[in-house]
């Protein structure tokens, strides 16, 4: 259905699910499954673009936040990147982020739930009891793997194991940086060097708009919703669109907008922080503090390196990168996670704190034995670097990313005006504490150590720096590593945690069955109810908090 289909007078559903992005389609789509007596609404910004070859296309992805397909959020001017305004992606069609990612299919660690759990008061969000979750949604891509971990049936096909050039000599330098072999990222332990595993089924991208049945889902694409509907009892009823028109729901509203609009249409409707909705004009329905803060995104750094033997084919761009099979997917094959000594971390921490007693580390979820701070992969292809950073994609160069997992930075997303049509205003402020720092120089130096075992040296000639700058070494200083990091790193557009899970209004938006404190027939089913940042991309841990929701709202019908 289009925006032509609702008439002036306005229509109503059991169900009406704000965003048809990664949560929102599996969301409904589970709704009308387990409730298929329930009519189920599903509204969506963005137009339905489910075979346009840029989103089907693994290759094409970064084509994408070229187009109208994708909003280019720009961030407030970030003081610890030298002001930059940094580039924040999410998807403005059908499918949302899962039509326009590239598609890592990771799970945290076991520890990263069990605290997440931990901190909300519920143990429903433990490892153990969302694992059938994340079976439910996945097809193993390997038939023998472990079925206490893995499901087989699942609408999501994970793939793994395309075998690139480098293949062996990249695994080696990780196992001689001293990097663990895992064999399966994804069974709750993650400390070492494992299989890239991706979405991609036979080089098409699975969406959750094409992943899940909508069949028997009412959707509608080209709406802006202008707020949510309120009554006297603080009882969500339904959505109001911004010319006028109404669609009301007799059983629940949910929220599924994403991590910088869900916190935007909870402020346009009156839903927030009193001195920011005063700010705007807007009248205040729930006095809650907690709406758009706790921001945090997985800031990285990646680097491009030069090979010795380009002619023999070994990274995107050459002629001889010619295998069909290359262009399947994301051009990764391993993937490494990886600690900071805490000898390091927990310093850092204290003085951000101000106080050694507001650091317990037994508690802090970043000083757990088991914690995964970062992420390394190399990639044969210079990706995800800035445009002045002048590499060419002719096969000379590979590249490395060490991304930031565990950031205990937090930023904000505030209104910009009252018009629903205008962008949020979003202020991560990345890199903003001592311990993001110290974790991120402790990646970049990891990616040297990497970078200067035997395998590497075998087919890496040396960094192709930007413009003036050294190269990054494994020994090199904190004002090196900082430098390159304020001028070029970049995101993961891993946005998440502002309408965050919780026990109180005053530091939470939604309890942990995912109600919006203080109002009733309203939930948030979206990354933007992530409590804390986990050691894994979104993707999966978002479709294991949708399919989480669905079975929590049927029961309650029941």
């Amino acid at each position: 259905m289009g925006e032509a289909s609702i008439p002036a007078s306005g229509m109503q559903f059991d169900f009406v699910v704000v965003g048809g992005g990664t949560a929102g389609c599996c969301l409904a789509s589970r709704l009308h499954s387990l409730l298929p007596q329930s009519s189920v609404a599903l509204l969506e910004r963005g137009p339905d673009e489910t075979e346009n070859p840029l989103v089907t296309n693994p290759l094409a992805a970064a084509q994408l936040p070229e187009t109208d397909l994708v909003i280019n959020y720009k961030t407030s001017p970030q003081s610890q990147l030298n002001d930059r305004q940094v580039t924040n992606y999410a998807g403005r069609l059908l499918s949302g982020s899962s039509a326009a990612n590239y598609g890592a299919w990771i799970r945290a660690p076991a520890t990263d739930y069990d605290h997440w759990a931990e901190r909300v008061g519920n143990p429903r969000w433990a490892y153990k009891h969302l694992l059938p979750f994340f079976r439910r949604t996945e097809s193993h891509y390997h038939p023998s793997g472990d079925a206490d971990q893995h499901g087989f049936q699942g609408p999501i096909h994970t793939t793994s194991g395309r075998s690139y050039p480098l293949r062996e000599p990249v695994h080696e330098a990780f196992l001689q940086a001293g990097f663990r072999d895992i064999p399966d990222l994804n069974a709750g332990d993650a400390l070492g060097v494992a299989p890239w595993t991706e979405n991609w089924k036979d080089g098409s991208r699975q969406h959750s708009n094409k992943a899940f049945d909508l069949s028997g889902v009412n959707v509608f694409t080209g709406l802006v919703v202008a707020r949510l509907l309120v009554d006297d009892d603080r009882v969500a009823t339904g959505v109001a669109l911004t010319d006028g028109r109404q669609i009301q729901a007799k059983r629940e509203v949910i929220i599924s907008c994403g991590a910088h609009k869900t916190p935007q249409l909870l402020m346009l409707s009156g839903i927030g922080p009193k001195e920011e909705l005063e700010k705007h004009g807007i009248r205040q329905v729930v006095e809650s503090p907690a709406v758009g803060k706790n921001h945090f995104d997985h800031l990285a750094l990646h680097q491009a390196w030069k090979l010795k033997h380009p002619e023999r084919g070994l990274a995107l761009g050459s002629p001889a990168f010619s295998d069909p099979a290359y262009m399947l997917g994301y051009p990764v094959e391993w993937i490494a996670t990886d600690a900071v000594p805490s000898h390091l971390l927990e310093p850092a921490l204290i003085e951000d704190a101000g106080a050694q007693s507001a650091i317990d580390p037994k508690a802090h979820p970043n000083l757990v034995p088991s914690c995964a701070h970062l992420a390394l992969l190399i990639a044969y292809a210079p990706l995800n670097l800035s445009a002045d950073y002048n590499v060419p994609l002719d096969g000379s160069h590979v590249s490395s990313g060490a991304l930031l997992y565990k950031p205990t930075s937090r930023g904000r997303i505030t209104l910009s005006s009252a018009d629903p049509n205008a962008e949020p205003v979003v202020d991560p402020r990345y890199y903003s504490t001592l311990a993001d720092r110290q974790m991120l120089r402790a990646g970049v130096r990891r990616i040297g150590q990497i970078m200067e075992t035997a395998a590497a040296r075998g087919i890496i000639e040396g960094e192709t720096t930007p413009k003036g700058m050294p190269s990054l070494t494994s020994s090199a200083s904190d004002q090196d590593i900082d430098a390159r990091i304020k001028d070029y790193s970049e995101v993961w557009h891993h946005s998440a945690g502002t309408a965050a899970m919780g026990k109180d209004i005053q530091d939470s938006v939604v309890d942990a069955e995912l109600n919006v404190h203080g109002l009733k027939h309203l939930r948030v089913v979206d990354a933007s109810v992530f409590p804390e940042p986990i050691s894994a991309t979104p993707q999966a841990t978002v479709y294991a908090i949708a399919e989480v929701a669905a079975v929590l709202i049927s029961q309650g019908l029941e």
